[in-house]
């Protein structure tokens, strides 16, 4: 126990060394317009999902850091004028009101017998059994009633004061007879200190940090009961107090009539409206498990402490003013000096903040730019053209001339202790010995700094501007600093940081002349760099337009902070100094004072759950908050999942990393969406996770998780698999056994039908050659031998002979002509031959559903040789063939036409297709590429399941294909 004593001190005494100031301390105030049911906060709580529950005499509000979710009469609630709450680890909520008691299990309300007593206290012990305190009685709470205790023996005992503490021990305090606890089901008399039964105890707490040490609020005021001693060590307080809590550095809050205390061994804070808080009634403080403290007030709703790694000074501390230009140290010892838009401050170590005057009725002299303490412990203030002022003791005069309107933007001492100026005008030099003061350069400057014994930088609008010996002067050549703005410099060994107008921070090595840079991408707050300091712990602070950033000086890493360590503030020009072991900074909301080693604090990690479950279908819509596994059938394959983190400490800071195992064993990219939603999730188990993470990387303690499963359909289920397999084996194999039956019953067909045609041809043919040409051929013989026997020419039965014969000859050609067509001389041209082949379709088509058309462009005719319209007609009778035979086609198109000089020619129908492919095999197909080869023509065969293309190309004005 003493080291930790020992360690509480040290602890302690930093912040009382670091601190101990005038100051306005940040509290985060929640009310009406945030949510709240009402005002009046009259008791708050946390479950164990670490939702913070808080009673008002308007209902009970629920809040997650973020929201608050409200509960009246409308809601279940007996009554909206609730006092006391108070949750167990099964994350039942008991609620006491006017009208009893009542119990929430996250669904509905149960409401105990009620007997119109109001109930002014709950408490939990470590196993989460209810007591309550109502009308001076304490009562014991089962599952569905109260039982009222005696603890003293006396039945009329008046008990005034009931408390649970960090380790679940029920503390009780009791008129008259002093203060009791529960130890192993036995209710024991802490203290036998007489003295003790004459107070009347409102409130108890039993110290974390001191063993046998307890706190006692009364009417008379504070007591501590220590080792069985009673004192009164805080007469100072004189308000009624009205509640107690402990913070986990062990300083003690009470809550008063006006405002609240915080009591630690080496001071005592009185929080009020004059330093960020409220004046009026604290009913209720709580420390929650992130270790903040929440206090509940009767008008100002809620409020939380945040104990920042920062205090800020501003018109709450007597600046009129929160512009503040500039920080340096006054010319009186432990003295700091605020140069702000409304005149000049001192702030001294009896941490007072008191106005300094300068002795000028110009208003522009009461507007600082610029401080810098030299070497003589003499304070420079720059003006915007209200003119140079040196302060030396209690004395302020002016060094330039009353004529002189110039900005003085910033100040330095060089090696010599002559001090340079930086002006709206240019730069200056100005000599203390001789005070005369030199035009070095005619640049608008906004910033200094020593490089060299005799060179220095100054930086301008349009980049870094070398001086060297008190007069040569150029713009150094950095090409990432070409275009740039510079507003601030720092040199660190070789390196020289330049803070810029919008490129963010640029690092230049001397020796090396390389250069990197540090911009809103790597984690600074913004791009535009107002100030830069090296503290002696080796941080470099960086203040920019959004916020304070720091970087590691070793390797100028962003070091990464939480967003309520940094404030968003727009930084100052060169407002920033160190003053012992804290770094103040200039902002336009005042100055803020960091610790550059604050204590370490262990930060409590966040905590997540599951909120809620929507599972929809097209048919319905199912609530699910229950997180434990379930079944879904296939149809409820469309899960909304919400989630919800708690970071009371900063709420704002909180992002989220889920994955779903089963589809992805890889967590999110951290996002800030509080739920998500999975469409079409494909059957089998999951189990979705998500936890919270901040942007400074802090991981929550769990993560919460919902496990389901998505039932098949039947189809895919292993029995249906089974059978469907079963199932298409038996069809196939029928199918094989229909087919193979079917082509041989067509086989066994075909070749009777061929055989029936072969005769039928072969018996055609004979009287065809019988008919037509052996008897006509035979008459033509007796018919010339008749011929012969006639000797006169003028005979005319010669004549009708002669005719005869002719006509004889024709029908004989006639009924030849399909075999004599392509011996013909006369058809060997191209017209002759495509038309031929446009008949041969539509004979070949005609009395068939097939459509057949053509379209023959060709203009320029010409002869062809036997063998190029033979091949040509055999290709396109096989395609016509094939069409007719295979293709299921409803429609067939023959064109011809001629273009750039080639003769195209494409048949094609809209039939079922077939493999190009395999049928190359076919002895069909292979003879039309043999007989396009032939010929030296181009031919190719597209077909898919949208019809089949035959294109011939030949070179038509070539001679020696014709």
């Amino acid at each position: 126990m003493l080291h930790k004593r020992i360690s509480l001190l040290v602890t302690l005494l930093f912040f009382f060394n670091a601190w101990t100031f005038a100051q306005r301390y940040k509290f985060e105030q929640y009310d009406l317009e945030d949510g709240l049911i009402q005002s009046q906060v009259t008791t708050i709580t946390q479950d164990s999902k670490r939702r913070l529950w808080m009673t008002t005499l308007g209902g009970v509000s629920c809040f997650n850091g973020k929201q608050f979710t409200n509960f009246t009469k409308i809601n279940g609630l007996s009554n909206n004028f609730t006092l006391a709450i108070a949750t167990n680890g099964k994350s039942n909520v008991y609620v006491g009101s006017s009208k009893g008691l009542s119990k929430y299990d996250g669904r509905v309300f149960f409401h105990f017998p009620d007997d119109n007593t109001w109930i002014s206290k709950i408490a939990m012990d470590k196993k989460g059994k209810p007591f309550t305190l109502k009308h001076g009685s304490l009562y014991e709470v089962s599952d569905s009633r109260e039982h009222r205790l005696i603890i003293s023996g006396d039945s009329l005992e008046r008990v005034t004061a009931l408390e649970s503490d960090a380790n679940g021990k029920i503390w009780t305090a009791i008129k008259g007879k002093g203060l009791y606890h529960l130890v192993n089901g036995k209710w024991k008399n802490f203290s036998a200190a007489e003295n003790i039964k004459d107070l009347l105890i409102t409130d108890i707490l039993a110290d974390q940090f001191y063993k046998d040490k307890v706190w006692l609020l009364t009417f008379q005021g504070i007591f501590i009961l220590h080792n069985g001693k009673l004192s009164s060590p805080y007469p100072e307080i004189t308000t009624k107090c009205r509640s107690i809590a402990q913070d986990n550095k062990g300083a003690v809050w009470i809550g008063t009539n006006k405002g609240a205390y915080q009591i630690s061994p080496t001071r005592v804070i009185h929080f009020s409206s004059k330093n960020g808080f409220t004046d009026n009634i604290v009913n209720h403080i709580f420390k929650d498990a992130e270790n903040n403290i929440w206090l509940g007030t009767d008008g100002s709703g809620l409020f939380r402490y945040t104990n920042n790694s920062y205090v800020t000074f501003d018109e709450t501390q007597g600046i009129e003013n929160r512009i503040v230009m500039a920080v340096a140290k006054g010319p009186k010892p432990g003295t700091l000096w605020l140069g702000t838009y409304g005149g000049l401050y001192e702030y001294s170590q009896h941490q007072k903040i008191t106005k300094v005057n300068i002795p000028s009725r110009h208003e522009a002299s009461q507007t600082v730019n610029f401080l810098y303490s030299d070497s003589r412990k003499n304070t420079w203030i720059g003006t915007p053209g209200g003119g140079l002022w040196l302060a030396t003791g209690n004395q302020i005069k002016r060094i330039d001339q009353p004529g002189d309107h110039l900005a003085y933007n910033a100040i330095t001492e060089d090696f010599f202790g002559n001090i340079w100026l930086s002006t709206d005008n240019g730069c200056f030099l100005y000599d203390p010995l001789t005070r005369k003061t030199t035009q070095i350069t005619k640049n608008f400057g906004g910033s200094l700094l020593k490089i060299g014994r005799d060179s220095l930088i100054s930086g301008t609008p349009e980049g870094a501007l070398l001086i060297v010996n008190k007069k040569k002067n150029k713009i150094l050549d950095i090409k990432a600093l070409n275009g740039s703005g510079i507003l601030c410099m720092l040199k660190d060994k070789d390196n020289v940081l330049f803070g810029t107008t919008d490129y963010g921070l640029i690092i230049w090595n001397q020796k090396t002349g390389k250069t990197r840079s540090i911009n809103s991408r790597s984690g600074l707050g913004a791009d535009h760099i107002y100030s830069l300091l090296k503290d002696t712990k080796g941080t470099i602070w960086v203040g920019t337009g959004k916020g304070i950033s720091r970087l590691n000086a070793s390797d100028y890493s962003v070091l990464k902070t939480n967003s309520e360590d940094n404030p968003l503030v727009e930084c100052n020009q060169n407002a920033i100094l160190q003053n012992d072991n804290n770094v103040w900074i200039g902002t336009t909301k005042g100055v803020l004072v960091f610790g550059i080693s604050p204590p370490t604090e262990k930060k409590v990690k966040p905590y997540v759950f599951i909120s809620g479950v929507n599972i929809s279908s097209s048919y319905q819509k199912i609530k699910h908050t229950d997180t434990s596994q379930i079944f879904l059938p296939y149809s409820h394959n469309h899960i909304n999942i919400n989630y919800t983190g708690i970071h009371l400490s900063n709420p704002n800071d909180l992002l989220y990393q889920y994955r779903l195992i089963g589809l992805d064993n890889k967590y999110s990219q951290p996002v800030g969406n509080s739920s998500m939603n999975f469409t079409a999730i494909p059957a089998g188990s999951y189990t979705f996770q998500v936890r919270a993470v901040t942007k400074a990387g802090l991981t929550s303690a769990n993560t919460a998780a919902f496990s389901f499963e998505i039932l098949p359909p039947y189809y895919q289920t292993t029995i249906f698999r089974f059978f469907a397999v079963l199932f298409v084996i038996l069809f196939i194999m029928l199918a094989v056994y229909i087919i193979l039956t079917l082509n041989e019953r067509k086989r066994k067909f075909r070749l009777k039908i061929k055989l029936e045609e072969q005769f039928k041809i072969r018996k055609q043919t004979a009287e065809d050659f019988h008919d037509d040409l052996g008897n006509k051929l035979t008459r033509i013989t007796v018919l010339s031998e008749v011929l012969s026997s006639m000797i006169d020419k003028e005979d005319e039965e010669k004549r009708n002979i002669l005719h005869k014969i002719s006509k004889n000859v024709d029908e004989l050609y006639s009924g030849t002509k399909d075999i004599l067509w392509s011996l013909n001389p006369k058809n060997d041209t191209l017209i002759q031959l495509l038309n031929h082949i446009s008949e041969f379709g539509t004979e070949m088509f005609n009395d068939t559903t097939v459509s057949f058309s053509s379209a023959i462009l060709v203009s320029k005719d010409s002869k062809l040789s036997l063998d190029m319209s033979r091949n040509i007609l055999m290709i396109f009778k096989e395609s016509i063939n094939n069409i007719l035979k295979h293709s299921n086609a409803k429609q067939v198109k023959f064109q011809a036409h001629i273009s750039n000089n080639m003769l195209i020619i494409t048949l094609q129908d809209d039939g079922s297709g077939f493999d190009v492919e395999s049928a190359k095999n076919g002895h069909g197909m292979n003879n039309m590429y043999v007989r396009a080869k032939r010929i030296r023509a181009g031919f190719n065969i597209a077909s898919d399941f949208t019809g089949t293309k035959v294109r011939l190309v030949i070179n038509y004005f070539n001679p020696k294909r014709f």
